[in-house]
């Protein structure tokens, strides 16, 4: 490219486009609602505060010279502002009539018509979240149809010839019409007949361009999207506002666009327009019936798929399937997250169930250290199932950290056309590329210009791909035409994000609510389905799932969201926890008769000794092990107890009090021999079982440390490498004791002053489980502090295995490769395990996420507190255990699953009551977890959903106490698949590795 005549032209149409607006702009006078009634607004006069609503209205009056022009308002706060999460955002009404909004990136309401007589006019203005005050200005503007029309055309062909300059082509064609083109347009005399006499012929010189040769066979699918975080650096329903005026926009430009079709997933978003704004909704369905806007997505939010358990995926998309289904009819084929912040691999397993057969994102391409080598591949997750994925490969001009980032906000111009099909990795296989364009999170989503230029570029053009007016789904079905008559590449096992590994504990109550809620929400339905049936509270559950399913949004339970975010999650979970109990006492009301007797639950599909802490002071348990807690309370061992069993727990009257002793440095329980250094941490710990050291010479168990936590970019949302470089030892003691020894256990309290914060461990040795419970009480006050507890483990092993959903993973504790070096901070769900082929150690955890493992180490991440977004995250109190638990052989033979079931789904203490025999179910294979029984959806059945977690075929037998009709195999949507045989009250079906089974049973 000659940089002359590139800047000549350019300058030849920057000066066109100074023709556009024909006639002097004319101010629409208007009205301010004040505190004093309404007040006349001067123009260009500040004013604002954040997360304030403001209206203005006025009368519009076209004047009658302007009937051949098109007219539009004009209306904005700065021509310079470029944010949509910080600025202003508008809805314009036109004799009442909700038009469009208005926000940085659309600053224009073409008018279709208008009353001579004049029209009414309303703005609603939303200040957004930043405290700073703004002017606003409102016009009438007359466009030059001419004029609009030739700059259009001449501005998508320059920017194809800087496009091709970049990534290449037939630079020198484009160079030679537009360099014509711009010699015929003549700006002597503007708007005069030799004016535009120029731009038709300039038109027609343009026009050219499309007569070339060398048409490629390249083609893009623009998806028009807006994405919109349904919580962020905004509250929920500020999202839901900022759907509201995205989607009017949204239809604003589908009446002046036919062909334009536009994607928006979430069926949370839907529902909440729907209730909020239903003319908008009915709106809305029109345009999904006429087929211009497409429904997509699966889940009902765009959730985190690290921290979710396997039950919240499964609903997930339940939810959001059976909502697209009954909402529009359409069977949603894409799960698509375009923003989350890595995928489990349970993920693909759970989509071929869900007949999901497709999955779109972008951000893995974000990653620091490794570009994942396929933008089109299939995806196999840990069982074996495969769905088709691809990456959307819309480049960014304006923000690119490194040479293969990618962005889902992508703009629809021809530099991005052409560089996005360049990037994309694998053009030998499939000639066709999938984008999505638009503003998001409030930027109202494609602009006229996008429109504009796609309209154009959906003429072939020599060196260019070529825009299809197609939808998501068409494209992933022309993609698996492509791999069928190809070798298609597979990526195998998680997809890891390599940034963003902070969001694993950012927030820490928030992710601790969730755990006990996803826990309580399957006990309840465990405990009606198996009590309850003929009353199954279907809506409130579902009402209840939905709430918890909202903050599994991957803004929310991540923790990257600001403080009015949190303040409503601490309503809604306390709300879910209240609701929880009080169905529960509905369901098994108190027996009056019964004194002095509590009923516990075993909420698991598997025998095991429970726990219990009773609220009781100077009693005992009657014929089961008990002893008095250091808070005054009763501990009772339940052994044995069968899975889903009622174990009444008699007490008589005793007196029995703790005494507290001082901590020697020596300490010996059933199962250890500890010795503590002189700040009572611990150098030593022998176990006694398997005559070995856990812990490697010269290290220190359960050590906490305290790290420098400045991420680069992202605070709430990054731990980043450098972390360990920086850290202080908490280790001073102000207090340590022995605080309970008895037949259960025996308990150490510790305290830990660190600088304004104070960390309270209960450390509880159980008698004869190789188990230590870390019971922590945190108050914190630091900021940009990474709390992490090392759990140094003597075995060795190159290997670790992590817990997730419905499975387990290994991951390398090395750092041989680059894909291994950036896996420093990995997710687990409830346990970690380092095994030798005799000997493992496992640390399991209640509430907490993120692990570091290396060669001998597990640490696990307590505390974040980032400041960005939220100044004062994670201050306070906080509350959570993890353990350590040795075992023979590995973690399968040392039943580390089980350990961890029980430290996560406690015994219910009820109180005392009659109980009826029941639809018990009891599961024989040690590898088959019995997860999930609930009521079916649409049937009086029984749903029961189970897992197979040894990576073992296994040919499993369910059995009942209660009489069975008939069994079904379905998928995770409840769709019949297979009838099972059933015998004597046994339901036997096969399992592959790592496989989900559902069964709807129909009993006598």
């Amino acid at each position: 490219m000659t940089n002359f005549e590139f800047e000549r032209i350019q300058k030849i149409l920057i000066k066109l486009k100074s023709f556009r607006i024909k006639e002097q702009p004319i101010a629409i006078p208007v009205d301010m609602q004040t505190s004093e009634g309404w007040q006349p607004y001067a123009q260009g006069t500040f004013f604002g505060s954040k997360n304030q609503y403001y209206t203005f209205k006025g009368r519009i009056h076209i004047p009658a010279d302007w009937q051949e022009q098109t007219v539009a308002i004009r209306i904005y706060t700065s021509l310079n502002e470029w944010d949509n999460t910080t600025n202003p955002q508008m809805k314009v009404y036109l004799n009442e009539s909700f038009v469009q909004a208005i926000d940085v990136n659309h600053r224009e309401v073409l008018l279709d018509s208008w009353d001579e007589r004049g029209m009414d006019f309303r703005l609603e203005l939303f200040s957004g979240r930043e405290e700073k005050q703004f002017p606003l200005y409102l016009q009438l503007i007359a466009i030059d149809p001419d004029v609009e029309k030739t700059g259009l055309d001449f501005t998508t062909l320059f920017e194809t010839w800087r496009a091709i300059h970049k990534f290449g082509g037939e630079e020198r064609f484009y160079q030679q019409h537009l360099s014509t083109a711009a010699n015929i347009l003549d700006f002597r005399s503007p708007y005069s007949e030799r004016f535009y006499q120029s731009l038709t012929l300039a038109q027609a010189e343009l026009a050219k361009c499309y007569q070339g040769e060398n048409v490629t066979t390249e083609k893009v699918t623009a998806i028009g999207h807006t994405h919109i975080d349904l919580a962020w650096l905004w509250t929920v329903q500020q999202a839901i506002e900022k759907g509201e005026r995205s989607f009017q926009t949204v239809l604003k430009l589908m009446d002046e666009f036919p062909d334009y079709t536009f994607l928006q997933s979430q069926p949370q978003m839907y529902q909440f327009i729907k209730e909020q704004y239903p003319e908008l909704y009915q709106a809305i369905k029109e345009k999904i019936q006429s087929g211009c806007w497409e429904v997509e997505g699966a889940m009902w939010v765009e959730a985190d798929c690290n921290l979710t358990s396997g039950e919240s995926l499964v609903r997930q998309l339940l939810y959001g399937k059976r909502f697209i289904k009954q909402e529009f009819g359409i069977d949603s084929q894409i799960l698509w997250l375009p923003d989350v912040f890595g995928y489990s691999a349970a993920l693909p397993q759970l989509l071929k169930k869900t007949n999901t057969p497709y999955f779109m994102t972008t951000k893995l391409s974000w990653n620091q250290y490794n570009q994942i080598p396929y933008d089109s591949f299939y995806w196999q997750g840990i069982d074996g199932s495969q769905v088709l994925t691809h990456f959307i490969t819309t480049i960014s001009e304006g923000y690119s950290p490194t040479p293969y980032y990618t962005t889902y906000n992508g703009l629809l111009d021809p530099y991005t056309i052409k560089g996005s099909f360049a990037r994309y990795q694998q053009k030998e296989i499939h000639d066709e590329i999938m984008i999505a364009y638009g503003y998001g999170d409030g930027g109202g989503g494609p602009t006229r210009n996008m429109l504009e230029c796609q309209k154009r570029l959906q003429q072939p053009l020599p060196s260019m791909p070529t825009i299809t007016g197609d939808k998501a789904v068409a494209y992933f079905q022309r993609l698996a035409q492509s791999f069928k008559a190809a070798a298609a590449p597979v990526w195998y096992g998680e997809l890891y994000f390599e940034y963003h590994r902070g969001t694993l504990t950012s927030i820490g109550k928030n992710k601790r609510n969730n755990r006990q809620g996803e826990n309580m929400m399957q006990t309840l339905e465990k405990l009606y389905t198996l009590r309850g049936f003929d009353h199954y509270p279907r809506k409130t559950l579902e009402k209840m799932w939905k709430l918890l399913l909202l903050n599994q949004f991957h803004d929310i339970l991540p923790g990257s969201s600001i403080e009015e975010v949190y303040q409503q999650t601490d309503q809604d979970y306390a709300w879910l926890k209240a609701e929880g109990q009080a169905m529960i006492k509905q369901l098994i009301p108190e027996d009056p008769a019964q004194k002095d007797v509590f009923t516990v639950f075993n909420g698991l599909v598997i025998q095991r000794t429970m726990h219990v802490q009773l609220p009781v002071s100077a009693q005992t348990a009657i014929g089961m092990p008990s002893q008095r807690t250091h808070d005054g309370q009763l501990i009772v061992q339940v052994p044995q107890a069968d899975s889903l069993s009622f174990t009444p727990i008699r007490l008589q009257a005793a007196e029995s009090v703790q005494s507290i002793r001082t901590l020697p440095q020596r300490f010996e329980t059933t199962d250890f021999v500890v010795i503590f250094n002189a700040q009572f941490e611990i150098v030593s710990l022998f176990d006694k079982k398997h005559q070995r050291d856990v812990l490697p010479k010269g290290e220190v168990m359960n050590q906490l440390v305290a790290y420098e936590d400045l991420p680069m970019n992202y605070d709430a949302w990054d731990i980043d490498p450098y972390y360990v470089q920086k850290s202080y030892q908490v280790a001073q003691i102000s207090e340590a004791a022995i605080v309970e020894q008895g037949p259960i256990r025996d308990t150490i309290k510790l305290v830990r002053p660190f600088e304004q914060s104070k960390i309270t461990q209960f450390i509880h040795f159980y008698h004869g489980t190789g188990r230590i419970d870390f019971d922590t009480t945190v108050d914190w006050h630091q900021h940009h502090v990474l709390l992490k507890a090392q759990l140094p483990i003597a075995v060795n092993t190159l290997e670790a295995t992590f817990d997730i959903q419905f499975g387990n993973v290994k991951r390398a504790i090395h750092q041989n490769t680059s894909w291994d070096v950036a896996r420093f901070e990995s997710c687990g769900q409830k346990w970690v395990d380092l095994s030798e082929d005799d000997y493992g150690v496992s640390v399991l955890t209640d509430s907490k996420y993120g692990f570091n493992t290396a060669f001998q180490k597990i640490g696990i991440s307590l505390i974040k507190s980032a400041t960005d977004p939220y100044p004062e995250a994670d201050q306070g109190h906080h509350e959570f255990t993890y353990a350590l638990y040795v075992h023979e052989g590995d973690w399968k033979k040392g039943h580390t699953m089980e350990q961890a079931l029980d430290l996560n789904v406690p015994a219910i203490s009820l109180p005392a009551t009659k109980i009826a025999s029941g639809a018990f179910f009891n599961v024989p294979q040690e590898n088959i977890l019995l997860d999930t029984i609930k009521k079916a959806e649409d049937e009086e059945a029984v749903i029961i959903r189970l897992y197979e977690y040894y990576n073992r075929r296994t040919q499993a037998v369910i059995e009942s106490q209660q009489s069975i009709q008939r069994a079904v195999l379905c998928n995770l949507l409840e769709e019949n698949e297979e009838e099972l045989h059933v015998e004597a009250n046994q339901i036997h079906v096969a399992f592959a590795p790592y496989e989900v089974q559902t069964i709807k049973i129909f009993f006598e």
